[in-house]
């Protein structure tokens, strides 16, 4: 009897629908996306690199403006902030005020239908480092990623005003990668740091990382070599072999084994290839047990604790890659995630 109930509910209505027909003002058609209205070939068009980037353009001025109106968003979308899931439309990004600033590197890849933003923006009143990931079918946003990180101390805002100048020109096309060696060269650096064997990365000589707006390796003299707003103490054991980390290159920094507390970069999930800009947007997941792998041969016993961090760390990692080799590294924000969680995309269990 419910069955039959409900169908003849959904019968009245229908009758009520073609009685009255639509309401004032609105055609049958109006709010459907293009795929729901009458069969034409010429909406089928391919959304390229100059459509993504128009949608991920869309996006942050709707992030400004609380106006969702104008973006093309599917009928289900699956949205998370910072790991968790959340409705399209809520968490920080939709409640808080929010303005671009100049910082902002915008990646598309047409074959995946991927766009993401890797930028600064301030959410309410004060800077945050920010990754947005946006996947788009047939026209229409499905997917949306939002990182943040708004603890940023003002030691890191000196190389977050705006990109590299490397990171925002395009590859001339006859000296572009091809898409296949951009993948593998975004995964031989997580290789390289899982393995304590810099050779298997492919590092350019001048590789320069930047980590929460911090340079941590290739500096012209003692800097920083994690990403912290203090400089190591030269008047101590540990200071000192940061110190000498801090101007090591980027190959000679995994020599030393000093990445060996991390247990897996898993998963690694290399999703936005810009074969114009010779980008490649990444979204790794960094887990820490407490273990550690034994130091390479030779390598100095370095000071400090022996028992690693126990804590999972998700992020942003763009890679600027120019003839074969890895040139720009820049990794924000950081997101510390309890050991045992995962991003909020892939399976739990990730052992």
């Amino acid at each position: 009897m419910r069955i039959i109930r409900g169908g003849m509910v959904a019968l009245a209505l229908a009758a009520t629908m073609m009685t009255h027909g639509p309401a004032v003002g609105q055609s049958p058609q109006q709010e459907r996306p293009w795929y729901k209205n009458t069969w034409d070939p010429a909406n089928v068009k391919a959304c390229d690199r100059q459509c993504l980037v128009g949608i991920a353009e869309a996006y942050l001025r709707a992030l400004e403006t609380k106006d969702m109106s104008a973006l093309p968003v599917a009928e289900q979308v699956i949205a998370t902030e910072n790991t968790g899931k959340i409705r399209i439309g809520t968490g920080l990004f939709w409640r808080a005020p929010v303005q671009q600033t100049p910082f902002k590197i915008v990646l598309a890849d047409p074959v995946y239908g991927q766009v993401a933003v890797q930028s600064v923006l301030n959410i309410n009143g004060r800077p945050a480092m920010t990754a947005i990931r946006l996947h788009v079918e047939r026209g229409m946003i499905d997917e949306v990623e939002h990182l943040y990180d708004h603890e940023v101390e003002p030691e890191a805002m000196e190389l977050l005003q705006r990109p590299r100048p490397e990171q925002l020109a395009d590859v001339p096309e006859g000296q572009r990668s091809s898409r296949e060696e951009l993948i593998a060269i975004a995964h031989s650096y997580f290789d390289a740091l899982t393995s304590e064997d810099g050779s298997v990365a492919a590092f350019a000589d001048e590789c320069v990382r930047h980590e929460q707006g911090y340079r941590t390796v290739n500096n012209h003299g003692p800097g920083r070599a994690t990403p912290s707003p203090a400089l190591p103490n030269p008047n101590t054991e540990l200071g000192r072999f940061f110190i000498e980390l801090s101007q090591m290159t980027c190959k000679e920094q995994v020599d030393t084994g000093v990445f060996n507390g991390m247990k897996r970069i898993w998963p690694r999930r290399v999703l936005v290839v810009d074969e114009q800009k010779g980008l490649v947007g990444t979204f790794p997941f960094f887990i820490h047990d407490g273990t550690r792998r034994p130091l390479p041969a030779g390598a100095p016993e370095r000071p400090g604790n022996p028992i690693g961090m126990v804590l999972n760390l998700y992020t942003m990692e763009t890679f600027g890659i120019r003839d074969g080799k890895i040139y720009e590294v820049e990794a924000f924000p950081f997101v510390e995630v309890p050991y045992g969680r995962n991003d909020g995309w892939t399976h739990p269990d990730l052992e």
